[in-house]
């Protein structure tokens, strides 16, 4: 299963590469209108993939997902995509019937118009092409999975699919009765699902459950569930958890996830990077950081490269880099990575970033 990590909450800063792609999945032109009146006609489902101007993982699904072949062959051979900007023309209503409240959020829909499901923020590819089959076959929907536990409202398998899916709109609040009742009817986790119920509910702790409160629970349910498929999800959480007050626990957290799934399993480096990326974020925002916090925060960012190489993160990375080293006084150097940004994505505060090393007025 797929849970939202707390780490993957830190706000980073967008980047993106200067690159295009020959092979791709081919959005329609036109309006609203225009593609659903396509869609009936072709008897085609509509992709619309909801997008702003700032929104730094609609590049990412851009470069890493739609890129790739079985997405853009099954994309432009059985539906109609449509791009459409949140925040411009007729997209701004569209966001309000939809009830779009982030970016990306990517929908499904009939030739009428009618919701068939949405995919909430980036997702890996193979994931999406799971997804995206699965709504052009009306399977794993969410009306589908309502149904389900509505005539099974016994069966803790029913109970958490529907769960997963309210997760994965961001509705933990929803999906927790669902989990609950999982663990009530299977105690003994013999259909499978009961180990991820009770991690899920462990990662997502209520007002008033200490942070070393929810690491002792997610590491008692390690114990007790030696083989779950939530078992990385856990190593994440914990790290996640331990961050703030803990970061070199934060980092075995990630070794000891590394040493047993593999150094390159793609769900751990792309946690890792973002993870390493924010904290030196943070340590490059904090006003009272020193110049030994400062060269900590440098080696840090140093580290996250190789994770956050070729993503949205990447020019970020060189940002914070630039301003580390500014603050340190090596102009040499902070121009240098501040080059690498804007050579990666020619973007204003990039610019702005080097007219400040060098001592330019900054033009509005």
């Amino acid at each position: 299963m797929k849970v939202i990590a707390r780490v993957l909450f830190i706000i980073g800063l967008i980047a993106v590469y200067n690159m295009s792609y020959a092979d791709e999945v081919k959005f329609t032109e036109g309006t609203y209108a225009d593609v659903l009146q396509k869609a009936k006609q072709e008897n085609k489902v509509v992709m619309i993939d909801f997008i702003t101007d700032w929104c730094k993982w609609c590049i990412e699904t851009d470069h890493k997902v739609y890129t790739q072949p079985e997405i853009y062959e099954f994309a432009n051979t059985h539906q109609i995509n449509w791009k459409v900007d949140a925040e411009k023309g007729e997209g701004i209503d569209l966001a309000k019937k939809y009830n779009v409240q982030g970016y990306p959020t990517i929908i499904f829909v009939d030739g009428d118009g009618n919701e068939i499901d949405r995919i909430y923020g980036y997702i890996f590819a193979d994931e999406f092409l799971q997804k995206m089959k699965d709504y052009n076959n009306g399977v794993n929907t969410y009306s589908s999975l309502k149904s389900a536990v509505e005539a099974s409202p016994d069966s803790p398998e029913a109970n958490w699919k529907f769960a997963e899916k309210l997760i994965s709109y961001g509705d933990y609040d929803g999906a927790k009765p669902y989990l609950e009742k999982v663990v009530k009817l299977d105690a003994g986790n013999s259909a499978g699902y009961t180990d991820d119920a009770e991690f899920t509910i462990a990662f997502n702790p209520g007002e008033g459950v200490s942070d070393d409160q929810t690491i002792t629970t997610i590491k008692t349910l390690m114990e007790k569930y030696p083989e779950s498929n939530s078992l990385k999800d856990a190593y994440i959480n914990i790290a996640g958890f331990c961050a703030e007050k803990d970061f070199k626990e934060s980092l075995n957290c990630y070794k000891m996830a590394f040493d047993k799934f593999g150094s390159t399993d793609q769900t751990l480096g792309f946690n890792y990077g973002i993870f390493l990326y924010s904290h030196a974020y943070g340590m490059m925002k904090d006003e009272k950081a020193t110049d030994e916090s400062r060269r900590d925060a440098l080696a840090i960012v140093d580290d996250a490269m190789p994770y956050v190489a070729g993503s949205v993160n990447e020019a970020s990375a060189y940002y914070v880099k630039s301003e580390l080293y500014n603050q340190l006084g090596d102009k040499t150097k902070a121009n240098e990575a501040i080059d690498m940004a804007i050579k990666l994505y020619d973007k204003k505060v990039y610019r702005d970033q080097k007219d400040k090393i060098n001592g330019v007025e900054t033009k509005k």
